[in-house]
């Protein structure tokens, strides 16, 4: 048995039913790491329950992270099996950071998403930019 964990590049979700969710947790994780791994049909706990996968689940993925997350990501969607249980991987990669979820800027630490500041994120941006001047 595989035992699947939370960390800072590794978000687990139940079920697309809690895919805004998902989306803000692939912000923050793109904000501190710039890559990572998301999967449906696995509680947080590590537990695998499978998700069910219908004709247009990848698509509905792919359109709530293309409708929310800006800038824009491509991510790798595909259904996995785990522990003979259908689930869902979404892998995921970006440098043009900070990223938004729904317009708010998220970022990762240990296992959850935090809401960045607006002193936060403007520390963020002078970071990330101070080398360009």
């Amino acid at each position: 048995m595989k035992i699947i964990k939370e960390s800072e590049t590794l978000e687990l979700k139940k079920t697309t039913a809690e895919l805004k969710e998902a989306v803000i947790s692939i912000t923050a994780i793109l904000n501190k790491h710039q890559q990572g791994v998301l999967y449906f049909g696995v509680r947080n706990d590590g537990t695998v329950i499978g998700q069910q996968i219908g004709a247009d689940t990848l698509r509905d993925i792919s359109k709530a992270i293309a409708n929310h997350v800006e800038p824009k990501i491509y991510p790798l969607i595909t259904r996995v099996t785990i522990e003979n249980k259908p689930c869902i991987r979404v892998c995921f990669k970006g440098k043009e950071t900070p990223y938004y979820a729904s317009g708010r800027a998220h970022i990762r630490v240990a296992d959850e998403d935090r809401k960045m500041s607006a002193k936060e994120l403007e520390n963020y941006i002078l970071e990330k930019n101070k080398d360009i001047v």
